[in-house]
């Protein structure tokens, strides 16, 4: 999947909440976006940057070089810290 690059439109774009109703898409999308982060490579990617307009992201940040893929439906920022952790992509 093409990753988009700023300033396209879709990255600014409101995006939707997942429902129940999504599972079948969310579970065709995922694959396709795990295969454009790996290839990349990158250690995240959000639907947005594909041109889906849905609240999902992927995130594999590899502990000890062993794959933790992650996926986050609807993910919201609930805390913030004054900690920093770097992490090259």
């Amino acid at each position: 999947m093409p990753i988009l690059q700023p300033p396209h439109p879709a990255l600014r774009a409101k995006t939707r909440r997942i429902g129940p109703n999504d599972a079948d898409a969310v579970a065709a999308l995922l694959p396709r976006l795990f295969a454009t982060m790996y290839a990349a490579p990158g250690i995240g990617l959000a639907a947005p940057q594909v041109g889906v307009a849905l609240r999902l992201a992927i995130v594999d940040l590899r502990l000890n070089d062993v794959p933790v893929p992650m996926v986050l439906i609807n993910p919201e920022i609930v805390g913030v810290s004054e900690e920093w952790a770097a992490r090259e992509e």
